[in-house]
């Protein structure tokens, strides 16, 4: 954890501070802006559909509500109006901007089997990548696996343990009658810790 320190502080500290933003169907509102260092451009999204994602950091109690603005195959970007972007694959976390101590990729194929029940049974390797503070690329291995306490009925909570070397961490998914993850508590980096989501209805 030594190895990875954070790059954007006046972007988490703003966090810290609780930002709120709200994309609003035809009505953009910013409570409280976001300071950031230049390593995301702030431009305003243009969002591709009507979807709206809520997103809440529980170690800094910032929340958000993005747009989608970009779709390639299963994944999809998420932004806010101040430019941070999230991306996700079918649900799955894979990449962050504009956090602070950002998550670069992720593979999670091994997830997303597990959670349309495709995988084999037992642990499956999860690689995630970091930046550091001298912005070299930082490689962390997991080994993850599905814990086997049932869930709750519809919606199905499905429960994600993943160890390495130096995090122990559990991702937590709430799936729809179709498979689709519709809330997710997942684990982003050691300094932002958890990122909670929820897809929010339709107006």
């Amino acid at each position: 954890m030594n190895n990875i320190r954070p790059r954007l502080r006046p972007a988490r500290t703003a966090l810290t501070a609780g930002l709120v933003l709200l994309l609003a169907a035809g009505c953009d509102r910013v409570s409280r802006t976001l300071d950031l260092t230049g390593t995301v451009a702030a431009v305003p999204p243009q969002p591709i559909g009507p979807a709206r994602l809520r997103v809440t950091l529980p170690a800094t109690d910032a929340r958000a509500t993005l747009a989608p603005v970009a779709r390639n195959g299963d994944v999809t970007v998420w932004q806010t109006l101040d430019g941070i972007t999230l991306s996700f694959r079918d649900g799955v976390l894979i990449a962050t901007r504009g956090l602070g101590d950002d998550l670069m990729s992720a593979d999670v194929d091994g997830t997303l089997a597990m959670l349309r029940g495709t995988g084999a049974p037992g642990h499956y390797p999860q690689l995630r990548s970091y930046l550091d503070g001298e912005d070299r690329t930082v490689f962390r291995s997991f080994q993850c696996r599905r814990d086997t306490r049932p869930g709750a009925g519809p919606p199905r909570r499905i429960t994600e343990r993943c160890v390495s070397p130096r995090d122990e961490t559990t991702n937590t998914y709430w799936l729809d009658q179709t498979g689709k993850i519709t809330r997710s508590r997942q684990w982003v980096s050691p300094a932002i810790d958890y990122m909670e989501t929820e897809r929010l209805p339709r107006e």
